[in-house]
């Protein structure tokens, strides 16, 4: 199963568009003035790795699984 990365970045969306984006409860990870939001049960629900949102992330020592929303600019959360 592909994963999927979209990225946003000139308007903030709806927790419900968050939800319908990633699967599920949302999670925030910050990195390098991005925010990245994925699924918060993504790893119990074993869902595959997404190795674009991972790479953007940038730690060694854990991955990103699932669809992921990469937010900058004006869509940044508060």
């Amino acid at each position: 199963m592909k994963t999927k990365t979209t990225y946003i970045k000139d308007k903030k969306p709806t927790l419900k568009e968050l939800q319908k984006m990633v699967g599920g409860y949302i999670e925030i990870v910050e990195t390098k003035g991005k925010q990245i939001i994925i699924d918060e049960e993504g790893k119990l629900k074993d869902k595959p790795l997404n190795e674009e949102a991972t790479e953007l992330w940038g730690i060694n020592y854990d991955v990103i699984v699932g669809d992921a929303v990469v937010l900058s600019d004006k869509a940044l959360l508060d």
